[in-house]
């Protein structure tokens, strides 16, 4: 009997220490997420002030300076926090890791100052990109040193502490930025706001993770760590390239203003695909690993439920980036001002190819979950040259804003295709089925474009305001496709239901 309560004791501390575990772990995703969350709104709100008070061509220069240095950065960061966070848990951190990321952000300073003091010599830049540069350079150093904080951070599943000082850095460089535009200092402003996230950064980073080790170096560790960094390296320089390449080609082939175009457009439709892209992540992963977690999941199994989340997907996504099609005009004119409605038709396009793209959000977790996780790397890979030779064809063809844009469609057509190619090879989903289960998404958000059209059209700037025409084509959007999601949706949805709930 003795021995039965003391199991049933100990049973019941393991459970108890089961769910605070959970608890915490859901703590920590909050402050996570809500960390996110706030270093979008910081951005948007530095990229609306930015705009109010800058023009197109002076955003296009500073994107290419910050994109410049921000390169040197992801090289001489890469590696050094995954690293420490691998290392085994039962050793002391190896300082040597820290003082060689120092050194590796030193050496890319060095370079940095280098390449200015050409560039002053031959290109003669302006007193304001001068200075812009030498902040910017100013921030390699200690990003490598926050970058190893963090890593301690997340070591320790200190993930509290992390989320905290990025979002309280964030927030005091957008008060910093907002400061400095209203103030008059131009693109100094925007890089005296990143000092200012950096400077608080590294001060509350190493508040928190205390890891300041004697110096030390050991070439066994120097070495391993450096093998490590290099591995990753490929990947950063991969996501780079995604992320800026258009901005790069488009400054080689056209120039600064378009850059600044581009950037406020590809910024509003990335914020709006950011909302997006992490709840059908996260439903996903769930979904399919509790899927392929039951025995009785099976092939069909996966197949119907693949089906199933893509069709969701697309009736989460359609409406929002066809309906942010329609009323770009309206929405860069309340959002930026009148200067860039050029940005307009950029912003159309971009929205088309994130709509086209938007099934590529299921390609981590159902290839990870049915063990074909190998091919991420090199689809990655595939789809970042097929955007850069649309973009390079494009821009070789007619160099023209636009048609960087529709190289930008092209792109999200082809990867899109070869992403639909391996995803039905891992999952076995039916094309007859899907077609099936998303045609009232695409017929939804049809009739949504066409109201909101005609209602826009009917008012014929009657208005005189593009907030209220804004509104209106909201309200308008919504409520058409509320009615046909709520008449053909309902079935998708309650199957959905029933197969993950029967799971």
């Amino acid at each position: 009997m003795g021995t039965t309560i003391t199991d049933s004791a100990d049973l019941s501390d393991a459970e108890e220490d089961q769910g605070r575990g959970t608890a915490s772990t859901s703590r920590d995703a909050l402050w996570i997420s809500g960390a996110r969350l706030v270093s979008q709104f910081c951005g948007i709100g530095t990229l609306l002030v930015a705009a109010r008070v800058l023009s197109p061509a002076e955003v296009g220069v500073f994107a290419m300076v910050s994109s410049t240095v921000l390169l040197q950065s992801k090289i001489a960061e890469a590696g050094w926090s995954e690293y420490l966070i691998a290392a085994p848990h039962g050793r002391e951190l190896p300082g040597t890791v820290l003082y060689c990321a120092l050194a590796s952000g030193l050496a890319f300073t060095i370079l940095g100052f280098i390449g200015l003091a050409v560039s002053l010599v031959w290109l003669t830049p302006t007193g304001s990109i001068f200075f812009t540069l030498l902040l910017l350079m100013a921030t390699i150093v200690p990003g490598t040193f926050i970058i190893c904080q963090s890593g301690v951070l997340v070591r320790g599943r200190r993930l509290r502490e992390l989320a905290s000082y990025q979002a309280a850095s964030e927030f005091s460089g957008l008060l910093v930025t907002t400061g400095g535009l209203l103030l008059g200092w131009g693109i100094i402003a925007l890089a005296a706001g990143r000092c200012c996230v950096v400077l608080v950064a590294l001060l509350m980073s190493t508040g928190f993770a205390r890891w300041l080790p004697r110096f030390e170096f050991k070439l066994a560790t120097a070495r391993a760590a450096l093998a490590y960094s290099s591995r990753l390296l490929a990947s950063r320089l991969m996501q780079f390239a995604q992320s800026y390449g258009a901005e790069f080609l488009i400054v080689f082939f056209i120039g600064a203003t378009e850059v600044g175009l581009y950037r406020m457009a590809s910024r509003i439709v990335g914020a709006v695909t950011e909302l997006i892209s992490e709840p059908v992540r996260m439903l996903a992963w769930s979904y399919f690993s509790r899927q392929q977690g039951e025995a009785g999941g099976g092939v069909e199994g996966l197949a119907r439920l693949a089906g199933l989340i893509m069709a969701a997907t697309a009736f989460a996504a359609l409406p929002v980036f066809m309906g942010l099609a329609v009323i770009s005009e309206q929405l860069v004119s309340v959002l930026l001002g009148a200067q860039w409605l050029a940005a307009a038709p950029v912003l159309i396009l971009l929205a088309a190819a994130r709509g086209i793209a938007v099934v590529q959000m299921l390609n981590e977790p159902v290839l990870s979950i049915t063990g074909r996780v190998a091919l991420l790397p090199r689809l990655n890979m595939l789809f970042t040259a097929t955007s850069l030779a649309c973009l390079a064809i494009a821009g070789w063809v007619r160099p023209d804003l636009i048609n960087i844009a529709v190289a930008q469609v092209a792109a999200a057509a082809l990867t899109t295709s070869v992403s639909l190619y391996f995803l039905q090879c891992s999952t076995g989903f039916r094309w007859p089925s899907l077609l099936h289960r998303i045609f009232p998404a695409g017929l939804g958000a049809c009739v949504m474009v066409g109201a909101v059209g005609l209602a826009l059209h009917m008012a014929g700037g009657s208005l005189h305001l593009p907030l209220l025409e804004l509104l209106m084509g909201v309200v308008v959007g919504s409520l058409a496709y509320v009615v046909i999601a709520w008449s053909s949706g309902r079935a998708l949805m309650a199957e959905l239901n029933h197969v993950t709930g029967a799971q």
